[in-house]
């Protein structure tokens, strides 16, 4: 009976021994799962890449935007280093690219010297469908411009945050001639801002003034090699 007894104990121990190595069996088998640290970019410019990639023509894309350029009034005269393109509806063979010499004329193809300098987009599209007319029954042209070079307004002294040439494209005024060159310097002298015309002193401004709104017969438009210095 104790033999018995002795022999069932035996027995238990065993399987409870079995039992736990397969549950370690089961534990080792099964891998472990760790979560994974996000990738690090070795670059501080190179962004780390994840499940869905960014759009490279945004990753190439600057900071800001550039603004668009001023359109040019048909009133607008053309002068020498101007640039336009000319098109001949349903001809493309007469179509190019042109820049007016310094004797104001451009070489247009099949039709020679054509006078550009002086006439608006309009005359010019009239002086050209003229001349065309020896080789087309109702030439029609367009004179686009895309290059503003002729007209200039002058930005001097050491207070004007960008010096410099700036082009006339289309008519404007002080104040917004000022902001377009990125306004002043810390050490400006914005009391004094003067604005020669033909070689003389045309009109001094004091900036407070300009801006304050009492006085707007300051913000004067701004013409052709108008010279604005701020010292």
């Amino acid at each position: 009976m104790r033999r018995s007894s002795l022999l069932e104990s035996v027995m238990l121990v065993a399987g409870i021994v079995a039992s736990g190595s397969v549950a370690y069996s089961q534990t080792a088998a099964a891998p472990a799962q760790t979560q994974q640290p996000p990738p690090a970019s070795l670059s501080p410019a190179m962004p780390v890449l994840t499940d869905a990639p960014a759009d490279p023509a945004k990753l190439a894309e600057p900071a800001g935007t550039k603004p668009p350029n001023a359109p040019v009034p048909d009133t607008f005269v053309l002068g020498v280093e101007d640039q336009i393109t000319v098109s001949m509806w349903d001809e493309p063979k007469f179509d190019g690219a042109y820049t007016i010499r310094p004797d104001g004329k451009i070489m247009v193809k099949l039709l020679g010297e054509i006078d550009a300098a002086g006439l608006t987009p309009m005359q010019l599209c009239d002086v050209i469908d003229k001349a065309a007319r020896k080789m087309l029954t109702t030439p029609r042209c367009t004179v686009n411009v895309i290059g503003v070079h002729s007209r200039h307004i002058y930005f001097d002294g050491e207070g004007i945050a960008q010096p410099g040439p700036m082009d006339l494209v289309i008519p404007i005024h002080l104040l917004e001639a000022i902001s377009a060159r990125g306004g002043f310097r810390d050490f400006a002298d914005k009391k004094h801002i003067k604005i020669l015309r033909d070689g003389k002193v045309f009109i001094t401004v004091n900036y407070k003034d300009l801006v304050s709104g009492k006085h707007s017969e300051l913000n004067i438009s701004l013409q052709d090699k108008d010279h604005v210095v701020v010292n």
